[in-house]
């Protein structure tokens, strides 16, 4: 366990140490400002000028805001992992004590923790529909999760950097069933179901019980990209 947190701490290092993710540590909270205080202060002009009210599209604002958190989280560890297989250095720690398994643990456990813990701050700070904090904290439990599998996605699809920040693009894609139970509420929309993305939309306005398809989902990712990442 003591290893563990030494890898953990070093991952927190490393981060700090890099430029540009500090830029992406700060894009969550430039976009919840931009949208939680530039939004309502169109809101007026767009109704004088447009006759078009736009307060019943609130919700779909913060979903925004809720999407980019986890997909930004998720860029880190994956940016992190791969400059160190860039550099050789992921191959040794697989054979420290803590093993592969450990490796990965300490790395995509980073996601989850920032997602869980800036998600509420930012909804509480910048959120438009006001969201019950119930709400908040199951999607950015599910989109912790999620943010772990997107780190995993960067591993397994990309060779460097380079590559990362064009597999990074796939993860607008997978993010944007988190719009669709805002436009439908129709049964087939939760043929989207397959992206944990759509539970955390569904968990705007539906029951508690559908965090645990959203997790469930979640992990499915998780594991088929670890198992992915393992044999690239």
């Amino acid at each position: 366990m003591k290893n563990f947190w030494k890898m953990l701490a070093g991952s927190v290092k490393l981060i700090r140490r890099d430029p540009m993710m500090i830029m992406l540590l700060g894009v969550p909270w430039l976009a919840g400002a931009v949208l939680g205080l530039g939004v309502p202060a169109l809101a007026p002009l767009v109704r004088s000028a447009l006759h078009v009210d736009i307060t019943p599209y609130y919700r779909l604002v913060d979903m925004l805001l809720l999407m980019l958190t986890p997909a930004i989280a998720g860029m880190l560890p994956g940016f992190l992992m791969l400059d160190e297989r860039d550099e050789g250095v992921g191959v040794y720690y697989a054979v420290t004590p803590l093993g592969g398994a450990g490796y990965y643990t300490s790395r995509l456990i980073l996601p989850v923790a920032y997602s869980i813990i800036i998600t509420p701050i930012l909804m509480a700070l910048f959120s438009l529909s006001s969201p019950a904090l119930w709400r908040v904290l199951c999607i950015a439990l599910i989109g912790g999760v999620f943010a772990s599998a997107n780190a995993l996605l960067l591993m397994a699809f990309a060779g460097n950097k380079v590559e990362g920040l064009a597999v990074a693009k796939i993860l607008n894609i997978v993010m944007l069933p988190i719009f669709i139970p805002f436009f439908t509420d129709s049964p087939w929309g939760m043929i989207a179901g397959f992206f944990p993305a759509y539970w955390m939309g569904a968990l705007m306005t539906g029951p508690a019980w559908m965090l645990l398809p959203g997790i469930i989902v979640s992990g499915v990712w998780l594991m088929a990209l670890y198992r992915r990442t393992r044999v690239r």
